[in-house]
């Protein structure tokens, strides 16, 4: 069986609601995405351009993805039934989960040990893939609940766990 897992990381300095099951490791905040279909972070990598904030690509996705381009008519309102509960993250698109995290600086791993890598990386909330080798380095897959998402969200509320009993 193939490893594959999305990932969010940060630097472990930067606070996130407790309802996203998230955890510490190596000076790292890692958050597990849901990503069943393995195209959410490819498909952001294909529109993101250099330089384009997460506001602007947020509205890129959510106007191409929810209008439709014959008759410019919304097919939905503005973000009208987008999911935006915490209690349903593994439903919600990963656009708007980057947006709600408001993390200025983060990178996306998208790690398929089958099919290649796709990395988004943001700095001050900017889309910056200049040199993706180096922020590659910043996490190792090593791990074995870093195979699947199942087992790194278990991994994470052990963890939450853990850190809300001390």
């Amino acid at each position: 069986m193939g490893q594959y897992i999305t990932i969010i990381y940060a630097n472990e300095k930067l606070e996130i609601d407790n309802k996203i099951p998230h955890f510490y490791e190596n000076g790292r905040l890692i958050i597990p995405y849901n990503n069943e279909s393995r195209y959410a972070v490819e498909e952001l990598q294909k529109i993101c351009k250099e330089g384009m904030t997460l506001n602007e690509l947020f509205n890129f996705y959510i106007n191409t993805r929810f209008t439709s381009n014959e008759n410019k008519i919304k097919v939905l309102g503005e973000y009208e039934g987008l999911n935006t509960d915490l209690d349903n993250l593994e439903e919600i698109d990963l656009v708007e989960f980057l947006k709600l995290l408001n993390l200025p600086d983060f990178t996306v791993l998208s790690y398929d040990d089958l099919a290649g890598d796709y990395i988004l990386n943001f700095e001050n909330f900017i889309y910056k893939n200049s040199d993706r080798e180096f922020y590659r380095l910043n996490i190792r897959m090593d791990k074995p609940y870093l195979y699947q998402y199942e087992g790194c969200k278990n991994h994470c509320l052990k963890e939450m766990e853990s850190r809300k009993n001390k």
